[in-house]
């Protein structure tokens, strides 16, 4: 009977709380701790890894730095022999991203971190992430790079790491297959490889530019020397270059699309020994005249071609051939003469009336073909606006094809500027 009572005594406490809304104490369910700071993405580990020591995985991204760049064996010369982004990889820059106007190496570390209970740091792998990439390495606006990986360092509670890379491209542009199928790589310490690729190619619609910029991704996974518990894998990311991406160099000639880094000025290099007076004409202008045309800081623009006269023929004769001062063509004694004008024709700076330049007879001293053996022929003030040099014709057409290759190869687009070199 006595128990009878506290059974309806213990019911009716409970009709008496649920009456005023109270419920019973529900079971408590753990919660994530904090995410450690300053390490990445991190991620908390299960029992087994914990009991060896290992609380959390993290992975980030980090400069690469000169040390890790010394690890990479002899910068794979297999990649270095075809690939001239290959040489930005290991070249003595601050940047992550050494390039120039027709390559670029993106280089960063993936550092690999596992983490105690106290959140420090009792072990880390590097590995050094090297896309090398040549603009020209695939037709029509695509372009591949090759890619080495190489652990740098990796402590002795890490017994390997593992590294799927893969890449998307913004704009109008579609990034290729991942690296090595998709399949990631597994890296013990002191591994690498060098035979990954990774291709771009961009939509970019005829008459039209456009910029672009690739990203990579990665995921990366720690392996611990005592084992135990499921590796987790991690997600990292980085941007590449902007590049740019046109087909608007020449498009009413049918020329096709390509890309370029972008933020570098395009230039066209006149050797010595291979333009001879040419070469020196343009330098004596650059040294000589105020406007320095062509050099750093005064810049030529191409010139936006004329649909009537597309070789510029007319803008060349005005400075060569019409008006009270004609070029005259054999007064100085160089065999094959011709007039070759500066600026260019082609350029937006060129075109001017002859009677405006100065005329100028570069020659050859001794087998060499320097500045300091020109002869002014025909002075006006320092700041004329253009030369007019006698130039063995042969010459004169080699630079000019010279020029027009580099409008190509350096994809000038009309209006942009360009730097004059003038080289041994």
């Amino acid at each position: 009977m006595k128990r009878v009572r506290r059974l309806l005594a213990a019911a009716a406490s409970l009709a008496a709380l649920c009456a005023l809304g109270a419920q019973p104490a529900a079971a408590h369910t753990p919660t994530s701790r904090t995410a450690p700071q300053g390490h990445g993405d991190c991620t908390e580990t299960g029992p087994d890894l914990r009991r060896g020591g290992v609380a959390w995985t993290c992975i980030k991204t980090v400069p690469a730095t000169t040390s890790a760049l010394t690890a990479v064996p002899a910068a794979a010369p297999r990649v270095a022999s075809a690939n001239p982004g290959a040489d930005l990889c290991v070249k003595d820059d601050p940047n992550s991203i050494p390039s120039n106007r027709k390559a670029y190496c993106t280089r960063y570390l993936a550092e690999y971190v596992t983490l105690g209970e106290d959140s420090k740091v009792n072990g880390q792998a590097h590995v050094l992430v090297l896309a090398a990439a040549a603009m020209n390495s695939l037709p029509n606006a695509q372009w591949k790079e090759d890619i080495v990986i190489q652990v740098a360092d990796m402590t002795p509670n890490i017994s390997a790491v593992t590294m799927a890379l893969s890449a998307t491209c913004s704009g109008q542009c579609t990034a290729g297959a991942p690296a090595w199928g998709g399949t990631p790589v597994l890296l013990r310490k002191g591994q690498g490889r060098d035979d990954g690729t990774l291709s771009y190619s961009s939509s970019v619609g005829k008459g039209f530019d456009t910029i672009v910029q690739p990203s990579y991704h990665v995921n990366g996974t720690i392996i611990t020397a005592k084992g135990g518990g499921r590796p987790v894998n991690r997600f990292v990311d980085w941007s590449g270059p902007k590049v740019r991406c046109d087909d608007n160099v020449s498009p009413k000639d049918g020329s096709p699309p390509g890309c370029i880094v972008d933020g570098h000025t395009a230039n066209v290099t006149f050797h010595r020994s291979l333009y001879k007076g040419a070469a020196v004409a343009y330098e004596w202008a650059q040294k000589n005249l105020t406007g320095h045309f062509g050099a750093p800081g005064h810049l030529l623009n191409r010139w936006y071609v004329d649909p009537l006269d597309p070789e510029a023929d007319g803008r060349r004769a005005l400075t060569c051939d019409r008006g009270p001062f004609k070029f005259p063509r054999g007064a100085t004694g160089i065999p094959n003469d011709s007039c070759d004008e500066y600026p260019f024709a082609k350029s937006t700076q060129g075109g001017n009336e002859g009677e405006q330049c100065i005329d100028i007879t570069p020659r050859e001293v001794g087998g060499v073909w320097d500045v300091a053996n020109v002869t002014v022929d025909r002075g006006t003030p320092p700041n004329a606006p253009c030369i007019r040099a006698h130039v063995d014709g042969e010459d004169n057409s080699a630079a000019g094809r010279e020029y027009a290759r580099a409008v190509t190869s350096d994809r000038i687009m009309q209006g942009e500027a360009f730097e004059v070199i003038i080289d041994a």
